[in-house]
């Protein structure tokens, strides 16, 4: 009874926390559906309505919201970007990827824009356009996390388990407690069968507090494990 007690509890508090967040946003939709009413032709305020509609999931409303701040002002780059972050959401990548070229165009500043347009390229398994995105983010931020996560993957998509190793390890050099690095090296080298390399990374990142993938990371250590007893087995 305790154990089914924790978990209602849990489940308890995620509902109301989801409850706040949505009449929160929803509030906002209110503020700046009002905003939009009475200034029409500021492109700041149609984008705010856009990302308060973003934030619900409302993916064509907000779609709707950014496309009129382009309209209004074609160089507002900021809803460029969230625009291709709607695109993705629905699973358009062309379209996203043209929205996230289009940022990075006006504002080369922004990392943000070439991590997500990384991301879509990857997506679509062009590996080589993604590598070049994430390059670029991480000469805008240099510790942009996760980026040197996604080159690995890319050049793993590739097949060059080298430099994806290379990679993973560099994340781990600037961000020493991220999970997915600890994950993508453990399943490389499970790959190649190096499976002390293996256990000892997927260990690290299952020992950590906020591992959101923890089963599949089990049943992985528990295949190694599985597999090394086999091989003792033959051996003996």
């Amino acid at each position: 009874m305790a154990d089914w007690s924790v978990l209602f509890l849990i489940v308890l508090l995620l509902s109301m926390g989801t409850y706040q967040r949505n009449s929160l946003w929803k509030s906002e939709v209110a503020l700046w559906k009002d905003c939009v009413q009475k200034s029409p032709k500021k492109e700041r305020t149609h984008h705010n309505l856009g990302f308060a509609y973003h934030e619900l999931e409302r993916w064509d409303d907000a779609q709707k919201e950014y496309k009129e701040a382009l309209r209004l002002n074609p160089y507002y780059s900021l809803s460029m970007y969230d625009l291709g972050l709607v695109y993705y959401q629905k699973g358009l990548l062309d379209e996203s990827i043209r929205f996230y070229k289009e940022a990075t165009e006006v504002d080369s500043n922004s990392p943000d824009s070439f991590y997500n347009l990384g991301l879509a390229y990857y997506q679509k398994g062009l590996y080589w356009e993604a590598l070049e995105a994430y390059e670029k983010c991480l000469e805008v931020r240099p510790d942009y996390e996760n980026a040197n996560v996604n080159i690995g993957l890319a050049y793993k998509g590739l097949g060059n388990r080298k430099e994806a190793i290379r990679s993973f390890q560099e994340e781990l050099e600037c961000h020493p407690d991220n999970i997915n690095a600890y994950v993508e090296l453990g399943l490389i080298y499970k790959g190649s069968g190096d499976y002390p390399k293996a256990l000892f990374y997927l260990k690290k990142a299952l020992a950590h507090p906020e591992i959101r993938n923890a089963e599949e990371v089990r049943r992985a250590i528990a295949s190694i494990e599985a597999a090394q007893r086999q091989k003792e087995g033959k051996g003996s």
